[in-house]
């Protein structure tokens, strides 16, 4: 049994137009630990993250029933600040997007428009951060650069320290390392891994490989149902649902 955790989802319902791509989705997130959703294209996962932070407002058509509640709020309320849910879910993207800035001022951004700051705590921030990101040691001689003179898989990297240094409460990554070589992957990977001691992390991804390697629990989404969630060791071991195992041995994709 999952312990309850701050985000709870219950009875979720999401449409497209006429078309439903979630169905009744009951979920708990566990604190500190690292969620993994899998499940084949087009079953709702990255749906489920939009949700998560409400970028599912922007998508034309969309519509939500039920709750997701945060803190015991639920964070489609009217009376819910839209850029407040936002700062406390911090999403990192499939492809990087750094801001057309340097290397400092990618981290310094949000730093600034949040809080007040000397100049000396700007750049203890900024380094903090960095360390948190596994950058610091790469780049510690060329903030003033360009980030987009960075490879992929640091500007990936760049882009969760700069997420992190606005605070966020939890963590949402859409498929992270897909755009990345095996090494950069794998530095990400180790980055979520340290994180999750102060974070509930959610990854969403189509690489059972990687679920295996990250993994504290496991979602198992299929045709817009959450199918299967429990302790990754149980998932993606001994799966419960037959359709859990027809996808984890291959049989589906």
């Amino acid at each position: 049994m999952v312990d309850k955790g701050r985000l709870i989802l219950k009875n979720v319902n999401v449409y497209y137009g006429q078309n439903q791509v979630l169905k009744n989705i009951n979920l708990n997130i566990p604190d500190n630990n690292l969620t993994v959703v899998i499940g084949p294209s087009g079953c709702g996962k990255t749906t489920l993250l939009k949700c998560l932070n409400r970028l599912i407002d922007e998508v034309e058509e969309a519509r939500i029933e039920g709750q997701i509640l945060l803190d015991s709020q639920d964070i489609y309320d009217q009376e819910m600040d839209v850029t407040q849910i936002r700062k406390k879910m911090g999403l990192l993207s499939q492809k990087p997007q750094v801001l057309p800035m340097s290397i400092y001022d990618n981290i310094a951004f949000g730093l600034k428009l949040h809080r007040s700051l000397k100049k000396a705590e700007l750049n203890q921030l900024v380094e903090k951060y960095l360390h948190l990101a596994g950058l610091w040691e790469e780049v510690k001689d060329r903030l003033n650069e360009p980030a987009s003179r960075l490879s992929i898989g640091q500007q990936q990297r760049l882009c969760l320290a700069r997420g992190l240094a606005v605070e966020p409460e939890i963590i949402l990554c859409d498929e992270p390392t897909s755009a990345l070589d095996p090494q950069s992957s794998r530095n990400v990977e180790a980055q979520l891994q340290n994180l999750k001691k102060n974070y509930a992390i959610v990854v969403v991804t189509h690489i059972l490989r990687q679920a295996k390697r990250l993994a504290d629990y496991v979602a198992f989404l299929y045709m817009g149902e959450l199918i299967e969630f429990g302790p990754a060791s149980e998932v993606l071991t001994s799966p419960q649902d037959p359709r859990t195992r027809a996808y984890i041995t291959g049989e589906i994709s």
